[in-house]
């Protein structure tokens, strides 16, 4: 009996119970605010702006005579370094994300918990398959919950708002303007001694005329530039929606880290109980109890730590959650950490994300921005042409005792471009097309890489799993089986039999390591195509 419960104490020490973190970057992690950054082909230098520089000189008259840089568009205030009611969870999610596809056969079920002779092994792979508590949080009803309540997103919602009264601005008209004067009057009076005049009142309207077009290309810039900031916020979506991944598989990892440590420690002091009743040599209880003591020391240290991290993974997810502190001391977990279906071929993933990612979206959204751009400092180069209009023009012929007279008059003024036929931005807007181009052509390269090498570390981790759980698992079984019977037979001493059975805790701790890696590189390959293939 006290040879059983000795593998299951030293089952129960592996780096979770002794307090060895693998993760040591997660804890205290602090998580970036998303923006949805400059807009594609909106001609900013991407560089930043200059030292000393002025905003550039591609511009429009906007109707109230002002001017606002070729960056038309909402998103002046685009960036911020702020940390980033459950409703219909199909329509939540679809909003974000396209509905999954198709995919292979499941690969065979994991291996399942046994019980025989060596408790411990079976009972942490049990742990790892626990789904968690019936009223927890699963990762359906989180994402349902980032999409409804997250403040960073609600924040940059109101971007697709600002560029909606944007386009409403592009498309205004110019006020017509109304001109009253009066003309050729007298110091005085005129008479036949000191003839002048006649007097003379007018009433003028100036109509701007928009001979270029610029209004309507305006117009067009602004509509390119929404639908550029739609995709980005799309995108700010995908990329928050990948910060509550790892949230969620930190939680649950977290969780599991608080149950081993607990398990050990009752088994632990199970065991202790169970040594100072049974055993009959004071030799051995008392060496054994000494053992015994500083295991569950050690082992207490490890779950304070644990649930430490425990909390510390709470804070994270309510954070993105935008959940209340009393929320989140009843935070829990629901939901495997397994992951049974496999991905589809790498290549059809590469296809899939060049169509759905956001960002791309955004970046050939900004190829026909920056189209747009030029042809809006191509209407730039010719100003509007005014049109004046005086219906009624009185001449006072009063002072000769005349009949007063009334007249019309109209004329028309426009500028001629001479000098000014906005070279330099039209040239600026033409190299920004070739600029947005290359930015696409960057941008996929980019999302062809991460696509591989989401995929690439998503079958690596499943086939480390596969071999843990198909080989090394059954070995560990069988050879503390063997060093077991040898340390009852007296073969080995204990100290012996004790570095054994901690290979095969490190074993076991494995196992679970491996479990989580593998659920992170499915949830970071939804991440990488755009698209939630993995639940």
């Amino acid at each position: 009996m006290t040879v059983a419960f000795v593998v299951a104490t030293f089952f129960a020490s592996g780096p979770a119970a002794r307090g060895q973190w693998t993760d040591e970057g997660q804890r205290g992690r602090i998580l970036e605010i998303p923006d949805l950054g400059p807009i594609p082909g909106d001609g900013s230098a991407s560089l930043g702006t200059p030292p000393g520089a002025l905003q550039t000189n591609a511009s429009f008259a906007d109707p109230a005579g002002s001017t606002a840089g070729s960056g038309f568009g909402a998103g002046r205030r685009r960036t911020g370094r702020l940390p980033g009611k459950r409703t219909g969870r199909a329509a939540a999610v679809s909003s974000a994300l396209p509905a999954p596809l198709d995919i292979p056969e499941p690969i065979a079920v994991p291996l399942a918990a046994e019980s025989g002779d060596i408790p411990m092994l079976v009972v942490d792979l049990a742990l790892v398959d626990d789904p968690g508590p019936d009223d927890g949080l699963s990762l359906d009803e989180a994402i349902d919950r980032l999409l409804a309540a997250n403040l960073d997103i609600r924040g940059l919602r109101q971007e697709l708002t600002q560029a909606d009264a944007d386009i409403i601005t592009a498309g205004l008209r110019t006020n017509p303007l109304i001109y009253m004067d009066s003309q050729l009057i007298p110091y005085g009076s005129f008479d036949y001694d000191r003839p002048g005049g006649p007097t003379q009142y007018d009433v003028n309207l100036t109509f701007p005329m928009d001979m270029s077009g610029k209004r309507q290309a305006r117009t067009v810039v602004a509509r390119m530039a929404r639908t550029s900031i739609e995709a980005q916020f799309q995108d700010v979506v995908r990329r928050q929606l990948d910060a509550l991944y790892r949230a969620f598989v930190d939680l649950q990892s977290a969780r599991l880290d608080v149950r081993t440590a607990t398990a050990a420690l009752e088994r632990q002091r199970a065991l202790l109980a169970e040594l100072e009743r049974n055993e009959r040599d004071p030799e051995r209880r008392a060496a054994g109890a000494a053992n015994l003591g500083f295991l569950i020391e050690q082992t207490t240290t490890s779950l304070a730590e644990a649930e430490a991290a425990y909390d510390e993974s709470r804070e994270m997810l309510g954070l993105l959650l935008n959940l209340s502190p009393t929320d989140l001391h009843r935070l829990e977990p629901r939901g495997s950490l397994r992951v049974v279906t496999p991905p589809p071929e790498s290549e059809h993933l590469i296809s899939l994300a060049l169509r759905l990612r956001p960002d791309l979206a955004a970046a050939r959204s900004g190829v026909s921005r920056a189209a747009a751009e030029l042809r809006l400092q191509r209407a730039n180069r010719f100003d509007d042409v005014y049109l004046f209009y005086d219906p009624i023009t009185i001449q006072d012929n009063s002072p000769y005792g005349s009949e007063s007279a009334s007249s019309w008059g109209l004329g028309l003024t426009f500028a001629l471009p001479i000098f000014n036929r906005n070279q330099g931005n039209i040239a600026r807007a033409e190299s920004n097309i070739s600029q947005t181009k290359v930015e696409l052509s960057a941008a996929e390269r980019r999302v062809v890489a991460e696509v591989r090498l989401a995929e690439r570390e998503f079958r690596r981790s499943r086939d480390s799993l596969e071999q843990l759980e198909t080989k090394l698992v059954p070995r560990a079984r069988d050879l503390v089986d063997r060093y077991r019977k040898q340390y009852a037979a007296g073969a080995i001493t204990p100290d012996e039999f004790q570095e054994h059975v901690q290979t095969m805790a490190e074993v076991a701790q494995q196992h679970r390591e491996s479990v989580i890696r593998h659920r992170r590189a499915s949830l970071q390959l939804n991440t990488a195509v755009g698209m939630r293939l993995v639940p």
